[in-house]
């Protein structure tokens, strides 16, 4: 049932990925609506006046500090972030920590007793609380929340992932196997007998380890465990050695029947840095990984939940096609070239979203970045197919193999991007902002203010300073730079519906000019802005004109250079 929270003073409110932000005047109330029981607004509200009070008492320390923030999971109904003055009394160790998490517990919607599991104090004298949830004495798995004090003993935020639904149950009545049942079952898993793990002395000796022999202490641990949609005590057992693999095995087991449950090996894969020549000849240092014995284009080294993940199609159509992989780590064959540089600029796209406009991968989840290389035979194209990218190698004649251009891979992720904010359909105007919006990143992802191609290193290699488009004079590969030039075209693949490749050159001349003034750092944002937050599958040409002035208005003010600089923009382009 949705119940409503009157806002006194201001709340940050965040649902999941995205945010709302509410500042409400002192003498007005606004009230929002979320998913919550009684008691959980009961809670909250108790928070957000205390929070208040004490903010009154205190006075805000810094203009436009919020005095109570809450980010809420949509998904579980309960708090993940909790920012303000939230306790009533001071808080003195973890016996009161734990008394003020019992007493609030209702606002995680569950039962259960809550245990600290470790606390810490930090070099500005702020400490650290970490406490799971417990059924019957059972610690339910990734229920745990920190609750952060300040200097005076102060809750100033709660923050964590609480399963909610739980109610009070003899679940240990279930557990059947003891922590060494648990070890065997989990043994099972493997294809060898490891000798039982031998501990070393502190000081270096001569001793020998042996290579078949555990290196720690295999262990077991009770959790509640969610199987197949119930919630079940199952041990989660670690085996940890280095021969005849390297292995740190993670083996869930029911407790009541010995069954495994899930495995995972958290070290089947090791991260590594390995080198490869690109197509055009360029060396590269590339994120790779190391799996028994052999060196693969994978990355996980940035901070998203999948990987960047590079494969080729053999000049066959299958995808996503076999793994690139390299015994010395060094991808220096002429065969690897383009897989070397589709996988070196895919990071570098992912890396601009991440660190300039906080975007975790195309979809903002952090979803695996897929690139699929000698696409075909002599194919002259590359493409987002909607779940990964593709590239063909080119006939030799109009094009190299494609991904050798790294304004040509941040274009095609940038459909990505596109497809999971704006959405904008392909065809007629809406498709030509598609395509635009891609060109523009690719430009923006390649960072060179004195290159307004797009393309040129894939394209004609025979011909020099050829290039598939120019953003600055798009009249140079048969582009309109005007309205008054916009060339109708049939809604067909024949009609490139619409013509979505050719009318794109006019939005493509009002970034240049917009770009070249205001230069790319401003743009950029401006542009993004635009694309996540205005524009829609439908946006035509004065959609994106009115989306970009809202976006500099919303970043720079409406009075400001950037905003003249975008009107005009427009206007040279024809677009009022």
């Amino acid at each position: 049932m949705k119940k409503f929270l009157t806002i006194l003073l201001s709340l940050t409110l965040l649902f999941g990925t995205f945010g709302l932000q509410v500042n409400a005047a002192p003498d007005t109330e606004e009230t929002l609506q979320i998913d919550g029981n009684s008691k959980q607004m009961e809670i909250i509200k108790k928070w957000q006046i205390n929070s208040i009070e004490k903010e009154g008492e205190r006075g805000r320390s810094n203009v436009g500090e919020k005095s109570f923030q809450l980010h809420w999971d949509k998904e579980k109904g309960v708090p993940r972030f909790v920012i303000g003055k939230l306790n009533e009394r001071a808080v003195e160790g973890k016996k009161d920590v734990l008394s003020f998490l019992q007493e609030n517990i209702d606002v995680f919607n569950t039962e259960g007793v809550f245990k600290i599991v470790s606390h810490e104090k930090d070099k500005l004298g702020k400490r650290h609380y970490k406490a799971r949830l417990t059924i019957d004495d059972i610690s339910v798995y990734g229920s745990e929340v920190i609750v952060h004090t300040d200097k005076d003993d102060n809750i100033y935020a709660i923050n964590g992932n609480i399963e909610p639904g739980f109610k009070i149950k003899e679940y240990s009545k279930d557990v059947k196997l003891d922590e060494s049942d648990a070890v065997k079952a989990a043994e099972g898993i493997l294809d060898f007998t490891p000798k039982p793990y031998r501990e070393r002395k502190e000081e270096f000796s001569e001793e020998v380890i042996e290579q078949d022999g555990y290196t720690s202490k295999p262990g077991a641990e009770l959790f509640l465990y969610k199987v197949k949609e119930a919630w079940k005590p199952v041990y989660l057992v670690k085996l940890q050695f280095i021969y005849p693999y390297p292995a740190n095995w993670h083996v869930f087991v029911d407790a009541e029947k010995g069954d495994i449950v899930k495995k995972q090996n958290l070290v089947e894969f090791a991260a590594t840095t390995g080198t490869g020549r690109g197509v055009l000849g360029d060396q590269k240092q590339l994120n790779t990984y190391l799996h028994n014995g052999v060196y693969y284009l994978y990355d996980t080294t940035k901070p998203m939940s999948g990987q960047i993940r590079t494969y080729t199609a053999n000049n066959g159509t299958r995808l996503p096609g076999s793994y690139v992989t390299d015994r010395d780590n060094n991808f220096n064959a002429s065969s690897q070239g383009a897989a070397v540089d589709a996988h070196y600029y895919a990071s570098i796209s992912y890396d601009y979203f991440y660190n300039i406009h906080g975007r975790n991968s195309y979809d903002g989840r952090g979803a695996s970045v897929i690139s699929t290389v000698n696409y075909g035979n002599r194919y002259n194209n590359a493409f987002w197919m909607g779940t990964q990218m593709v590239y063909g190698d080119g006939d030799g004649r109009l094009f190299r193999p494609l991904s050798a251009s790294l304004d040509v891979v941040a274009h095609e992720l940038t459909h990505a991007v596109t497809q999971h904010s704006a959405n904008l359909e392909y065809r007629n105007e809406s498709g030509a902002l598609n395509e635009s919006f891609s060109d523009v990143f690719g430009v923006l992802v390649e960072g060179d203010r004195n290159d307004w191609l797009v393309g040129e290193d894939c394209y004609t290699p025979h011909i020099s300073g050829d290039a598939l488009r120019s953003m600055k004079n798009p009249t140079l590969y048969n582009q309109p730079d005007h309205m008054k030039d916009y060339v109708h075209k049939p809604d067909t693949p024949e009609g490139d519906w619409g013509g979505v490749h050719t009318n794109s050159g006019i939005p493509n001349k009002a970034f240049y000019h917009i770009a070249s003034n205001i230069g790319f750092n401003k743009s950029g944002k401006i542009y993004y802005r635009a694309l996540t937050k205005y524009l829609t599958s439908q946006s035509r040409f004065s959609d994106c004109r009115n989306a970009l002035l809202q976006s500099t208005a919303d970043l720079y003010g409406s009075n400001g250079s950037e905003y003249r600089v975008v009107v005009d923009a427009f206007n040279l382009v024809g677009i009022y």
